[in-house]
């Protein structure tokens, strides 16, 4: 299950703020989101210039060639 647990990096290391009830060992993906509002602001300006007028192509056949546009693929 996905959870947020707040952490600080310190010397190349996440350190958690909270117990994050993982088992020894476990593996994990880390989404890092920055506190700083500058900082975030950014990446949110970023994330949203990359998806600005994706459904302005005026192409006819998204949904029949899905994979071609989203996997690039044939």
């Amino acid at each position: 299950m996905a959870r947020t647990i707040p952490a600080v990096y310190e010397k190349g290391v996440f350190l958690p703020l909270q117990p994050p009830d993982l088992p020894e060992h476990q593996r994990v993906h880390l989404l890092v989101i920055p506190e700083d509002p500058a900082a975030l602001a950014a990446s949110q300006r970023q994330a949203l210039a990359e998806l600005a007028g994706i459904g302005q192509s005026g192409r006819s056949d998204v949904s029949a060639a899905h994979d071609s546009y989203l996997y690039r693929k044939g």
